[in-house]
């Protein structure tokens, strides 16, 4: 591995000159690609049907690949509750074993077309919410929230329970088959507004999203209530269910980035992502390679006073995805209340993005922001300028527990040696 310095003269030599000129081509394009994404919300199906290479035996988890033996209590539980959830074990013990036999495919979810929001759990039988960016055809699915009780249970905490293996199963026999009708006859619903506007009212779309789910349910409740009084739970559970918005916009923004990847030139951030012991990126240039760190802390306000750093684990999930597409940490400036929470000003928010700015390829037209003067949020983060900078991505996110749970909302900084291992691999594939 390369020096710092070495590496910031390794990306100033990709910034300048003909080799500048040709990334920086690639980058517009990649850019360009977020910026015009149309993600439209058209299904709720089972993980295994639309998820790449998620069949049977076979778990996902957030962040870079990661053995069992290696993970966080988290992620092992994780595991575990995905055996018993799926009928393949039937006690802990057997679970542990099955999964030491290697018959458990462990898969990293940003190796497919989703993403791990929290612990990422996933098998086959687990319902999705369907994406698809009708600019680019790619389509992204993620895990729903489990309602107002469960919240991130089983998916995104890694939880098992009988009661928290009810409702999932509930969620997908009773709950969402409505709301699937309701988009069938919609054709779809579109996500691209329903964000624009959300992000001049209040959101950042990563750690808040009150707006947005107001927005949603304005447009899916009248279409539910045509389907009569089957539809009447699906709607509770709607209006119930605390940022139900934050997984859709995971997927939208997975699926706007999927369009770069594999992208020939291109240096933007294409995926990022930690496990609670390791952070990892991937650059569009370089496809589905990793990049990896130890992951960092997460700084922000606890729910409650008796909670100390002790408790709390490394960053721990995927949603850094809305990241990738200029929104969570980038947007900080739209979401003035986010800052309030961790013991910050509005100032601080517009300070956040303007940083952001100098990381960025280009600002999104679609994305203006009253807090600053209307002007446009920045999109496409670019591992050049990270290095020669020395300024690293904000992400928003919560701080787990490691029993589990929410223990408070912050921020936290990709850490820089992801980005100076990805433009050595840059330079090694294009033989500079």
């Amino acid at each position: 591995m390369m020096k710092t310095d070495a590496c910031k003269r390794l990306a100033e030599r990709l910034v300048n000159g003909e080799w500048g000129e040709r990334i920086d081509r690639a980058n517009i394009a990649a850019a360009d690609a977020i910026i015009d994404a149309d993600p439209v919300w058209v299904d709720v199906r089972t993980a295994g049907e639309v998820i790449e290479g998620l069949g049977d035996y076979t778990v996902t988890h957030s962040g870079p690949p990661i053995a069992f033996e290696d993970m966080t209590l988290l992620h092992r539980r994780g595991m575990i509750s995905a055996c018993l959830f799926e009928g393949w074990a039937k006690n802990e013990n057997e679970a542990i074993k099955l999964i030491e036999s290697g018959k458990i495919r462990i898969l990293s979810a940003l190796d497919t077309n989703t993403d791990g929001s929290g612990t990422g759990i996933m098998t086959g039988s687990v319902p999705v919410l369907v994406v698809k960016d009708k600019k680019c055809g790619k389509v992204a699915a993620l895990f729903p929230s489990e309602g107002p009780v469960h919240q991130g249970g089983f998916c995104g905490w890694g939880l098992y329970s009988p009661e928290i293996a009810d409702n999932l199963r509930a969620l997908r026999e009773h709950l969402l088959p409505p709301i699937a009708e309701a988009l069938r006859r919609m054709g779809g619903l579109p996500l691209r507004d329903i964000i624009a506007e959300s992000l001049t009212m209040g959101d950042e779309n990563h750690s808040r999203q009150t707006a947005a789910g107001l927005l949603l349910e304005h447009r899916l409740v009248p279409a539910l209530l045509k389907l009569g009084p089957c539809a009447s739970d699906s709607i509770r559970y709607l209006m119930e269910t605390p940022r139900f918005f934050h997984n859709l916009g995971q997927a939208a923004s997975r699926a706007a980035c999927l369009a770069n990847a594999g992208r020939a030139y291109s240096t933007v951030v294409t995926a990022a992502g930690g496990n609670g012991v390791e952070f990892g990126v991937k650059l569009a240039a370089t496809g589905d390679e990793w990049f990896t760190a130890p992951s960092p802390m997460i700084r922000g306000k606890y729910l409650s006073e008796k909670t100390v750093a002790s408790d709390q684990i490394p960053w721990c999930g995927d949603s850094s995805v809305t990241e990738c597409a200029g929104l969570g940490g980038i947007a900080a400036a739209a979401a003035p209340i986010v800052c309030h929470t961790r013991g910050e000003t509005l100032a601080d928010g517009v300070a956040q993005t303007r940083e952001m700015e100098k990381i960025c390829v280009k600002n999104n037209p679609r994305y203006p922001i009253p807090n600053l003067d209307f002007d446009c949020l920045p999109v496409g983060i670019d591992a050049r300028k990270v290095v020669s900078s020395g300024i690293t991505p904000a992400i928003h996110g919560g701080m787990f527990s490691k029993d589990g749970g929410l223990l408070g909302a912050g921020v936290a900084r990709i850490p820089m040696e992801c980005f100076e291992k990805a433009l050595v691999a840059f330079a090694e594939k294009y033989g500079l």
